[in-house]
């Protein structure tokens, strides 16, 4: 992410556009409705996003629970008396005809303190990410790391020339970008390398399978959060386009941009209207198409074939800095003849990327679909094989995606925390075909307090009121609540531990389906777990503006992800 908001800070520069001035025109086209719904609702959660918060205001114990038994719901009179004011609490509100389901676990004795249709299915919408973090830090362990290299045939040679195609190949690592490329380049000259008699090549055959997510929506792919899934990804997959002036530009010129004219739209008044603008491009391409009568405004996109920028970025700054590139920049992916085959070539320079555990933060933090998706790709390419052809797809038709979906579905089942009703089918949870219940969403983060990864998995989640996605909901409870956001259109989702006044640690989640009023759902999700902790219903003004940023998540998402963190330069 680093290297993406250094190439955009320069390039605002470039353009002369204040950070401010940004702000506003980015404000101006999505209260005009220029983005499509989709990217209004399904990005990551981010009503407001602040500096990640090195730990919660509370432990998380290890829970003597053995997940081989059932989970009972309490009869304590206490417990049942919540429990209905929760489910009162649901009825009266606006979004009652919506599919609600609850499920809350005492960490101290087992008792399920609150169940509302919580062993039905749902789709959990970005809470999946919680599923995937959990098999991936099991699986490949906390401190696994991903490595990206530079490869050839043949040696450099004493005059520094290198006969054949240099090739950036990628094995998933979700983190690579501007600055670990340079670091390479560094590597290669500190080899001496001075000319390359052939191409640069972007290969991300690592992965086999599908870039994108099974169950995706066509219409996400254009945004950044629906961004491809490349062994070779670079600067996470994404690039920002910007109108000024009815002059269409980039932050990179493997992105087109053309202005389209703005077209009138009769009302019934016979009066003549403008559309604001909007954003389109094509599904195999990086040709954006925007029009309207907004002359200025920006948005956050996905960048088609990332490796092939990978790969353009790598000669470019080659050639910057003095090595002759006889040939040109391409790409390939698994279904090309000429896929590289690692054993068989000369490693000439190599980066690793941070820890799993560190990938992992900031992708709950900051619900990074990318993240996730990278992450279920690396387990099914690892451990694909394990998962016999019973569950969901026979194993010779499984790409990396599908098998890693088969992996996170079989070790739910082998460790007590799902049912074989679960469909998983993505890492991220933007697909229309994730199915889970509220009750293995609990059973899942009772197993993460008695992993050793606890530490991990606990440190990746957003604080109530303090940081990620969650920076500001639950004013009153600030730091009392560690929990993992979820939000695609009609659904709305939190999944996460809390500490009541008594000091008793509960996990919970809490999901919504069909809610398809504009307001609401979130204000009422914030109440049932503050009943849950014994809080009184917010007041606050943080909390009147719950549901209005969740409304507006993905615009914020927008603002706060373009210009506040390029303003942070974190």
């Amino acid at each position: 992410m680093k290297g993406f908001l250094k190439d955009l800070e320069v390039y605002l520069m470039k353009l002369k556009v204040g950070s401010i001035n940004v702000l506003i025109v980015t404000l101006v086209l999505i209260v005009a409705g220029c983005f499509s719904k989709q990217a209004a609702e399904n990005s990551p959660d981010a009503s407001l996003v602040l500096p990640d918060s090195a730990e919660s205001s509370f432990e998380i114990p290890a829970p003597n629970i053995n997940l081989a038994n059932p989970l009972v719901v309490s009869q304590k009179p206490e417990d049942v008396a919540m429990c209905a004011d929760i489910n009162e609490k649901i009825e009266k509100s606006p979004s009652s005809n919506a599919r609600w389901g609850v499920f809350a676990v005492s960490m101290k004795d087992g008792r399920v303190v609150c169940s509302r249709d919580g062993r039905k299915l749902f789709n959990p919408a970005s809470i999946q990410k919680t599923l995937t973090a959990i098999v991936g830090l099991d699986k490949l362990g906390a401190d696994y790391r991903w490595k990206t290299s530079v490869y050839t045939e043949n040696e450099i040679d004493a005059d520094g020339n290198l006969n054949g195609d240099l090739i950036i190949y990628g094995e998933g690592a979700p983190d690579f970008d501007s600055s670990a490329l340079e670091n390479l380049i560094g590597q290669l000259q500190a080899k001496g390398l001075k000319k390359v008699n052939g191409n640069v090549v972007g290969d991300s055959s690592y992965f086999r399978g599908d870039a994108i997510g099974d169950g995706w929506t066509w219409n996400e792919l254009q945004w950044y959060y629906g961004a491809e899934a490349s062994a070779l990804s670079f600067n996470e997959n994404q690039a920002f386009i910007n109108v000024e002036n009815g002059v269409g530009k980039a932050t990179t010129n493997y992105l087109q941009v053309t202005v389209g004219n703005p077209m009138p739209i009769i009302n019934s008044k016979k009066e003549e209207n403008y559309e604001a603008g909007g954003v389109k491009r094509g599904l195999d391409d990086n040709n954006f198409y925007v029009w309207g009568n907004v002359k200025n405004f920006g948005a956050r996109v996905s960048v088609h074939d990332p490796a092939g920028l990978a790969a353009k970025n790598l000669k470019e700054s080659l050639e910057k800095k003095g090595i002759t590139i006889g040939g040109e920049n391409s790409s390939r992916d698994w279904k090309s003849a000429d896929a590289l085959d690692a054993a068989k070539m000369r490693e000439l320079a190599s980066v690793q990327s941070q820890t799993l555990a560190e990938i992992v933060k900031r992708m709950n933090k900051h619900s990074v679909n990318l993240y996730a998706e990278l992450i279920l790709r690396t387990i099914g390419k690892r451990f694909g094989t394990e998962v016999p052809g019973d569950i969901q797809l026979p194993q010779n038709v499984r790409g990396d995606d599908t098998a890693g979906a088969a992996v996170v579905k079989k070790w739910l089942l082998q460790h007590n925390i799902a049912a074989d009703e679960m469909q998983i089918s993505d890492g991220s949870g933007l697909s229309r075909l994730d199915f889970v219940t509220p009750e293995a969403f609990a059973r899942a983060f009772i197993y993460a307090a008695q992993s050793p990864s606890a530490q991990a998995f606990t440190d990746s989640l957003p604080v109530a009121a303090t940081d990620g996605t969650l920076g500001g909901r639950f004013g009153k409870a600030k730091g009392k609540v560690l929990a993992k956001t979820g939000t695609i259109t009609f659904v709305n989702s939190l999944a996460g531990y809390a500490e009541t006044k008594d000091g008793e640690v509960i996990t919970f989640a809490v999901i919504v389906n069909n809610q398809t009023r504009k307001n609401g759902a979130v204000g009422i999700i914030d109440a049932i777990v503050l009943k849950l902790i014994g809080e009184s219903e917010e007041k606050d003004k943080t909390a009147d503006n719950s549901d209005k940023n969740t409304q507006n998540a993905n615009e914020n998402a927008n603002k706060s992800n373009f210009v506040i963190e390029s303003q942070k330069k974190n």
